[in-house]
């Protein structure tokens, strides 16, 4: 539409009023008809993996699996960009006097990718059959008096105690729903359906090219309709980063989300107007972390913690893994959590890089240099970015106060047995989120955990003072926590048996060929594009 243009006053030029009506009823009416969505196409976005051995996210945290979720799952509830409640599954829902009872209200006439009904006993089997694996429920699942279906659309969820996060643990990437129909009587953790889900999401799967791709189809069954408007969505699994960023130069892909340390070459590229870069307005914290293996000598003393603490440059992280797109990790609670967050614990003054005082404390653990050597230790991580970069920083800066550094870069699966199933590790080296509150992705580092559930406490810290704090804190009134969890992170600042290093930025890259992308990314915490509202024109199909 043109613009309207304005005199040195401030007033309208005259215009014609019959020719500026004419002209903006033509305008109106060629955008609505321009903006009107048509069926048909196809998005693919890439996966940093090809090797995902579970596409269930009840039973798995890990990030390729998460993507892929959002198009086939869906949950009670989830977020907008600016954190606030959207409803899913459920309408809505209400909390007793006491704390302890949330009846939710279920949407009606919904039906599962397979065509068969969704009712609150789906809801109830979730929570029972898949909240033990669920790392994000640990804190949960202990307190649950009893979860039950009055009738299909009303399912009540009664606690022992309160806890103020309740809420938070539905959202539709921390609790997707799961068939009952489907996986009842069968074993959970071998389950065919973990690998080619039935959901409730915009698309539903079709296939899995083992090493290359995995295709999902417009869901007929979806309860949005006339949504979704694409034909499929089809991951392209591509480990390798710089692979992905080519793909999307070349108009290959669609969408992924870059590696913060691939934001700045990512935008760069951006600039040809192919795709865009998309800041992630509210997102969860992801911390990178080294967990220390308290089980074994010597990170069994604090004191080697805390020189082992007080070797990492974290800024020279930020600066040279991150590409300045993160900060330090200031304690135990991100500073996304804006009103639990107690800036007075802050690691960069308690723990500054300072290898000097590194050595002293080894020296006064017992661990003094002999033949320029300390201890051996053994660093494992993953071998994708950025944790491989920050490993080989980690093991320098390590091997610079006199400790032999022997690193081992694993495929994901090998890495995840060794360090949560069989505890083999000394030091080991990921990135956690935070999730939209501590008591789902913050507490499952630090809780006494005797489980072998992945990315849950594998230190083998067990503390009664610090669980004791964590409950209190978790089930106080929202507005009596923060002088909990100031206790909180003052007490994981004194034992560490988790080093935070840094809290870094999300970003996602999308071609601009699809309509309606803004409401692709009108999400917070870790939420990703489900795709359901994008479009694409007929000339683009």
């Amino acid at each position: 539409m043109d613009k309207v243009t304005r005199s040195g006053g401030g007033r309208l030029l005259r215009l014609g009023a019959a020719s500026l009506l004419a002209g903006l009823l033509a305008a109106t009416a060629a955008q609505a008809q321009d903006e009107k969505p048509v069926p048909g196409g196809t998005v693919i976005a890439a996966l940093n993996s090809t090797t995902i051995p579970n596409l269930n996210t009840q039973l798995t945290s890990s990030v390729p699996a998460l993507f892929a979720a959002d198009v086939w799952a869906d949950g009670l509830m989830t977020y907008d960009r600016l954190a606030n409640r959207i409803p899913r599954l459920a309408t809505g829902w209400t909390l007793s006097d006491d704390g302890k009872t949330y009846t939710f209200t279920l949407r009606e006439g919904v039906k599962w990718s397979d065509g068969k009904p969704f009712t609150a006993a789906d809801v109830v089997f979730t929570l029972e059959a898949f909240g033990k694996f669920n790392t994000y429920l640990t804190k949960l699942v202990p307190l649950i008096d009893k979860a039950s279906a009055p009738d299909d659309k009303t399912f009540v969820l009664t606690l022992k105690e309160p806890l103020t996060a309740t809420l938070d643990l539905f959202d539709k990437e921390v609790f997707p729903l799961m068939p009952k129909h489907v996986y009842e009587g069968k074993d959970i953790a071998t389950h065919p359906a973990n690998i080619a889900p039935v959901g409730l999401g915009p698309f539903k799967f079709e296939k899995w090219e083992s090493g290359k791709s995995i295709t999902f189809v417009r869901n007929p069954n979806y309860w949005e309709a006339p949504k979704p408007y694409l034909d499929q969505v089809i991951f392209a699994l591509i480990p390798n980063p710089q692979q992905r960023l080519n793909a999307i130069v070349n108009g290959e892909i669609n969408w992924f989300r870059p590696e913060v340390v691939q934001v700045p070459a990512t935008q760069a590229a951006a600039k040809k107007g192919t795709f865009r870069v998309v800041p992630i307005i509210t997102n969860a914290p992801e911390t990178a972390v080294v967990d220390l293996n308290l089980r074994r000598a010597p990170m069994n003393n604090v004191k080697v913690r805390q020189a082992l603490f007080q070797a990492i440059d974290r800024q020279r992280i930020v600066k040279d893994v991150y590409q300045g797109l993160a900060e330090t990790a200031k304690n135990a609670i991100p500073t996304q959590f804006k009103m639990l967050h107690d800036p007075s614990v802050n690691y960069d003054t308690m723990y500054p890089y300072d290898p000097k005082k590194a050595g002293e404390l080894l020296d006064e653990a017992g661990f003094p240099l002999k033949d320029g050597k300390r201890f051996s230790m053994e660093l494992t991580v993953v071998s994708i970015a950025p944790y491989d970069a920050v490993a080989q920083i980690v093991q320098a800066q390590w091997k610079a106060i006199g400790i032999d550094v022997k690193l081992s870069a694993l495929d994901l699966q090998i890495w995840t047995n060794k360090v949560y199933t069989q505890h083999d590790f000394d030091a080991s080296i990921i990135s956690l989120t935070g999730r939209s509150n501590p008591v789902l992705g913050v507490d499952r580092s630090f809780t006494c955990n005797q489980t072998s559930v992945p990315f849950a406490n594998p230190t083998g810290y067990c503390n009664p003072e610090f669980d004791k704090v964590a409950a209190e804190a978790a089930s106080a009134p929202a507005g009596k926590q923060r002088a909990l969890y100031k206790t909180y992170a003052e007490i994981i600042a004194r034992d560490l048996n988790q080093l935070a290093l840094t809290n870094a930025r999300v970003f996602e890259a999308v071609t601009n060929n699809f309509k309606n992308l803004d409401a692709q990314f009108n999400f917070a915490f870790n939420t990703h594009p489900n795709w359901a509202e994008a479009w694409l024109p007929k000339d683009k199909q």
